[in-house]
């Protein structure tokens, strides 16, 4: 079984080297590697280069492509997905790092299960030392795919999973042109609805924490607004599967609206923007409060959106 490993690489200098390191120290041999240099104004590509001087035995297999102009995440992971011409795939980002077993563990768990996706365990990776691990969710599809939607239970990550390269044909829109934020979610949301997914709780994955230029750090009113597109996408999938919408996909489309009162844009351009309509009767309530003027109003709606939320 030969995986792609596909790697975006923008603003990563300080880390890119121990990354690609990890990458080709890997203990299973049959791996090709594609990264994407998104138009990065560091020396990022240069020191990639300079690493993979160093693995003769893995260099035939790496290709390194470039974006024309920095088209931003969600377009490079598109990009970098079109690129992969194996069975198997998995998503790396730039500043993290893979334990040495890593692929060597999903492909076996791979191979038992015979699923379309293997999740791993990860572990939150700060100053170069291995912290708290997070194992994945043994939960049956119906719950898993629950806690998926409803957001803010389980990480909507792209990494740290094997995925077979099939799961393209079910979800052909995987990342989307400027959703450069949520698109971990606009994927998950979607490809929770139509795989099939196993696990392992032995770690695969090394999560850093510590970049301060990441995107997850830097949240802005741009970031917010690709938030909006990407729940727009997901209830226009789930609308078109289903014809109606599962109350944990309501609950994490409300979340889209608990931005709009942390921040200063207008529930109006959630509204425009997500072209929602709520359909549970808890979720028309929310959706009404959230509406409201009222700084009390909005403060009790948080609390009864948290409530159902554990609720549903």
């Amino acid at each position: 079984m030969t995986v792609t490993v596909i790697v975006p690489v923008y603003g990563v200098e300080k880390y890119i080297a121990e990354c690609a390191e990890s990458l080709f120290s890997q203990t299973y041999s049959d791996i090709e590697y594609v990264f994407c240099d998104d138009c990065t104004p560091d020396r990022s590509i240069e020191l990639l280069r300079e690493i993979v001087e160093r693995y003769p035995e893995r260099k035939e297999r790496v290709r390194i492509v470039h974006n024309d102009t920095n088209m931003g995440i969600g377009t490079t992971r598109k990009r970098l997905v079109s690129e992969v011409h194996t069975d198997t795939f998995l998503f790396v980002d730039s500043d993290d790092v893979l334990p040495l077993n890593a692929v060597k563990t999903l492909v076996k768990r791979m191979k038992e299960t015979d699923t379309d996706i293997v999740d791993g365990a990860y572990a939150i990776y700060v100053d170069e030392k291995v912290g708290k691990v997070i194992t994945p969710p043994h939960d049956e599809p119906s719950k898993y795919l629950d806690k998926i939607l409803c957001q803010n239970i389980i990480l909507p990550r792209v990494w740290g999973r094997l995925y077979k390269t099939s799961v393209l044909d079910k979800v052909k829109d995987l990342f989307i042109e400027g959703i450069d934020f949520a698109e971990d979610i606009c994927a998950t949301s979607r490809l929770a609805c139509v795989t099939s997914r196993s696990w392992t709780d032995e770690v695969v994955y090394y999560y850093r924490t510590d970049n301060i230029n990441s995107y997850t750090r830097n949240i802005t009113k741009r970031n917010i607004l690709s938030y909006f597109r990407a729940m727009s996408m997901v209830l226009s999938f789930y609308h078109q599967r289903k014809g109606h919408l599962p109350m944990s996909l309501e609950i994490g489309v409300l979340n889209a609206y608990r931005q709009c009162g942390r921040s200063d844009i207008p529930i109006s351009m959630a509204d425009e923007t997500i072209g929602y309509v709520p359909e549970h009767f808890s979720a028309r309530l929310l959706y009404w409060l959230f509406h409201s003027k009222s700084g009390f109003v909005l403060k009790l709606t948080d609390y009864l959106y948290r409530l159902i939320r554990i609720c549903n």
